[in-house]
């Protein structure tokens, strides 16, 4: 009885989600906007829109889906030169605070990385980021066991992003509870040669530089940059270095190659660890004692590289991109002092039919991951005894699938399905014990737009897996109730199943781009910790969750010289049965670490050389443990820019910028240590801060 009334209650809310979407759009279609396809707009080198008249791809699904045809919902965001030169960038968030459905958390401590949720899928991560597949330059940073390592990306570099919010395994397999797809290539008429450099608060320090040409039919793309700071908190110094180059040349008339190299490292980051709220209040800078005894931090090396191959033949499109991934990494933490080696790597093959009266694309893809993983005991920044963990993890993926698109009149039906295949293995040296387990998996989607004069309908079902990691599955329960290394034989994949609909058009009398979208997400099987003993953690598949929103997305420019950019995100993600950590019921609870209310806007001023720029972020209270008993508190932040174009030497512009972060200097903590078993939840964001510096170009 139970099953049927939650299975009433899902198809209920499905019809209220299409129901209100089709009520909402009418009333938009209800102004009477003039008859005319709908046309994506993006921000040029004055951060004005203009109305790009050709069709463009969504490069974040592989395929060829125009934005105009798309069945998803998709966010595509193309940075002007402006925000390139005077936004800060040191983080994610800079750039997504104003993108529906996803929320980068800054947590403002180098050494774990920001956090990252697309509809509150991830929010269980207590590093990198879990359940979404991130891209930089076709180069996957997710890896075959699904997790995303993104110090690789620095987001000043960061030209164009396409976010696409909802389950989309048949697009990329496992871990896509969304996907971030993004690239560091700059327009065809950016400068050739472009420097930034600024200095500010906390002895923060930036250089960058950017390069593209074409010289003897190759298409060169370079980039590079060196990052220094204190940080706002006591011991949370860090340096970053990255940098990448890409060549692409045509092979005759009908193929091109187009390689890539990219290079990231760490050479030192502290960990300066989460707070109690009393501290959190009364010495936000601090850093826990015990984070800075054990000289808890990271040091990585990452190097990767890409070679994508396209060749047109007469019945279609062939695309093979193959990538490989070594990473090095050292990570003492208070408690364990951990080692990985990491070689990681996978090749895409599609075929993409073009002479058939529909569109249809077909595919394979294979990963591998192999991790050499140690950990001892960290005593005052060193490891020492015996091994708690020595062993070799293996990662092996397949996957098949398939895409097709119908036109019929102003409708447009996209149907998918992949199977994917996942061998995870591990070689435990301290047991001397081989484990593995396979999982296979099928997961189908289904789309529908519709044109509507200015507007697109569009409606979709769709679905996604998540295995569990390497780091999840390297413990299992002894017969003694103790946890034991190895292999974990019970944990398995979660899975979701999402509805969605939505609207988005132009609305020309405004140069208005919109969308409107409401969604349904149903996760069963979620892999959570159930317990810790001596710093091992074993995990489990506990219970289900239920995800529901709205989001709302606006970019317009009603003068010439102002442009607004709004974003509304309503979620309420909540357990939905089951037991979870060491056996409690939380069914009803509100998922920690996911705020159900953000606000985000741009405002941008062009007063001839002069540009004014002003960010308005407001993040709702949200929980910071499942038993939803501590809470952290909203807040509302204020960030400021300018920029002078006005310099000019022969052929040089040189433009000079300030920056001011959290103008009004407000206490807040900027993220969360989820479920902590201390009541250490809480980690500070900075006070107010200030950047200044210039760009240069020709």
């Amino acid at each position: 009885m139970e099953k049927v009334i939650n299975k009433m209650q899902l198809f209920n809310f499905i019809a209220k989600v299409f129901y209100s979407s089709s009520i909402l759009s009418l009333i938009l279609l209800s102004f009477n906007y003039p008859a005319m396809a709908y046309q994506e707009s993006e921000l040029t080198e004055n951060d004005t829109l203009s109305v790009v008249l050709e069709p463009i791809s969504v490069e974040a699904t592989h395929s060829s889906v125009t934005l105009d045809r798309a069945a998803i919902s998709v966010t595509r965001l193309q940075r002007s030169q402006t925000d390139m030169i005077a936004r800060r960038a040191s983080s994610l968030d800079d750039l997504t605070f104003n993108m529906p459905g996803i929320w980068v958390s800054n947590r403002e401590n180098h050494a774990l990385g920001e956090r990252m949720t697309v509809r509150g899928m991830g929010w269980r991560s207590q590093f990198g980021v879990r359940g979404i597949q991130v891209i930089l330059d076709d180069i996957p940073l997710t890896v075959a066991d699904g997790q995303s390592v993104i110090n690789m990306i620095d987001p000043a570099m960061v030209q164009s992003m396409e976010l696409l919010r909802g389950p989309s395994a048949t697009f990329w397999g496992n871990s896509s509870g969304g996907v971030l797809f993004m690239r560091t290539r700059p327009p065809a008429d950016a400068p050739n040669f472009m420097y930034r450099g600024y200095m500010g608060s906390f002895n923060t320090m930036k250089q960058e530089l950017r390069w593209h040409d074409q010289i003897g039919g190759i298409r060169w793309n370079a980039y590079g940059s060196y990052y220094d700071t204190d940080g706002f908190r006591d011991y949370s110094a860090a340096q970053l270095i990255r940098g990448g180059l890409s060549a692409g040349f045509n092979i005759g008339d009908n193929s091109n190659l187009e390689t890539r190299i990219a290079y990231a490292g760490m050479p030192n980051a502290e960990h300066p660890g989460s707070l109690s709220k009393e501290d959190a209040e009364n010495d936000p800078s601090m850093a826990w004692p015990f984070n800075v005894n054990t000289q808890s931090g990271k040091e990585f090396h990452q190097l990767m590289g890409s070679g994508k191959f396209v060749h047109d033949f007469t019945s279609g499109l062939l695309t093979v991109l193959g990538h490989g991934t070594y990473r090095d990494l050292v990570n003492p933490l208070p408690g364990p002092y951990i080692t990985v080696d990491r070689l990681a790597g996978g090749l895409r093959t599609t075929y993409d039919f073009m002479n058939l009266p529909f569109d249809l694309q077909v595919g394979g893809e294979m990963n591998w991951q192999h991790d050499d993983r140690q950990q001892r005991i960290n005593e005052e920044g060193r490891p020492s005894g015996d091994f708690v963990i020595n062993q070799i993890d293996n990662v092996r993926s397949q996957g098949l699938f398939a895409k097709a698109v119908f036109d019929i009149e102003n409708l447009s039906l996209s149907l998918g399905l992949r199977g994917d295949r996942m061998v995870f293995s591990v070689e435990d040296f301290i047991e001397n014990i081989q484990s593995d387990r396979t999982f296979t998996t099928l997961n189908p989607s289904l789309g529908l737009n519709y044109e509507l004069g200015s507007a697109r309908l569009f409606a979709n079902f769709s679905t996604s897996f998540e295995s569990p990691t390497t780091t999840e599955f390297k413990n299992r329960l002894g017969p003694d109730g103790n946890i034991l290394p190895g292999f974990n034989p019970d944990l398995n994949p979660e899975r979701t199943r999402g509805v969605e609909s939505g609207i988005r058009g132009f609305y020309e009398p405004l140069n208005m781009e919109y969308e409107l979208a409401g969604f349904y997400l149903s996760v069963s099987d979620q892999i959570i910790q159930e317990s810790e003993i001596d710093g091992q953690a074993l995990f489990s598949n506990g219970g289900d969750g239920e995800h529901y929103g709205i989001e709302l997305h606006t970019r317009l420019q009603p003068a010439g010289f102002l442009s607004l950019e709004l974003m509304y995100t309503w979620i309420d993600a909540r357990f939905a049965g089951g037991e979870f950590e060491f056996g409690e019921e939380f069914e009803g609870n509100k998922l920690p670490g996911v705020a159900p209310h953000r606000f985000g806007s741009t405002l941008s001023f062009h007063l001839g050389d002069h540009t004014l720029s002003g960010d308005t972020e407001w993040v709702g209270s949200y929980y910071a443990d499942s038993e939803n008993t501590a809470q952290n508190e909203s807040y509302l932040l204020f960030n400021g820019r300018w920029s002078y174009s006005g310099l000019n030497i022969s052929n040089v512009n040189i433009q000079p910028f300030i920056s001011v972060y959290n103008i009004l200097d407000t206490r807040y903590n900027t993220s969360v240590a989820i479920n902590n078993n201390f009541g250490r939840y809480y980690e500070p964001g900075s006070s107010r801060s200030f950047q200044g510096g210039l760009s240069v170009r020709f």
